[in-house]
């Protein structure tokens, strides 16, 4: 398994051997490289790397002081990003591509063309005009970070947020598992999510070619969010997918094609 160091923490990552620019995938929170397996027939050829975030499969615990530090994840994709020789492509869904726009603000020389499913842009929320959105997801917020909510609760709520609800007790048990074993890592991420306020003005100097891929089906305060970030981003084309927010995952068949042909 390779791995890299980052900030005193090795970090596992997949790596297939290929040419062309290597393409840098970003994973969505509570997932790893597994999530890809619809997506990587369509990258055939390429070079391809894959971080496991920080307490994910094969990657060290967190090994600071207090709470854990979900930047790390950040670090660890930078460093991927600077050892490569040439730019490269990236694919982010979710959390992984808050983690891209951010390494394109601080390399954008590093990077040719950048493709994600839905991106957690939050902080753009600040710049709508619909007060209903705003309430909404701010109700998100509280639900998730209710004083002395159970780690299962939580993990409940998160998952029927973005799937249904009954999904995370549908859920098989060897998943459930695997998801409460991560849940501190998870919560750390939600919380570095839910209350960033980086406005969309940030976004407008990320000059590269960007496809985002959305779903109607996704949680409307998430849509427009994207929506927001899009018009600020110079280069950008939205795409509309069936599946939701997990739908890169559920519906790959439909969504990983327009990912990976962006990077074409």
């Amino acid at each position: 398994m390779p791995e890299l160091e980052a900030g005193g923490h090795s970090f596992h990552y997949m790596e297939l051997d290929g040419s062309g620019p290597t393409v840098l995938l970003l994973c969505s929170t509570g997932l790893d490289s597994k999530q890809w397996k619809g997506l990587i027939p369509h990258l055939e050829g390429r070079r391809v790397l894959c971080p496991h975030y920080l307490c994910y499969p094969g990657t060290d615990g967190w090994k600071g002081d207090g709470d854990i530090d979900s930047w790390m994840d950040y670090r660890a994709s930078e460093a991927i990003l600077l050892a490569e020789d040439g730019p490269v492509d990236i694919i982010g869904h979710s959390y992984g591509g808050f983690i891209a726009l951010n390494l394109a603000k601080a390399h954008p020389e590093r990077i040719r063309r950048m493709a994600f499913h839905e991106p957690i842009v939050w902080g753009c929320l600040q710049h709508t005009d619909r007060d209903d959105l705003k309430n909404e997801f701010g109700e998100v917020v509280e639900t998730f970070f209710t004083e002395d909510l159970e780690p299962e609760d939580f993990l409940r709520d998160f998952v029927d947020y973005w799937n249904a609800p009954g999904a995370w007790d549908s859920m098989p048990d060897h998943r459930k598992d695997a998801w409460r074993e991560l849940q501190p890592k998870i919560l750390s991420e939600v919380r570095l999510l839910c209350y960033d306020r980086t406005p969309s003005e940030y976004y407008e100097d990320i000059s590269h070619p960007i496809l985002i891929t959305m779903s109607l089906d996704t949680p409307p305060h998430q849509f427009e969010a994207c929506s927001i970030a899009s018009a600020a981003l110079p280069d950008s084309r939205i795409v509309e997918v069936p599946g939701g927010h997990m739908g890169v995952v559920t519906r790959s068949k439909d969504v990983a094609p327009h990912l990976a042909s962006w990077l074409m």
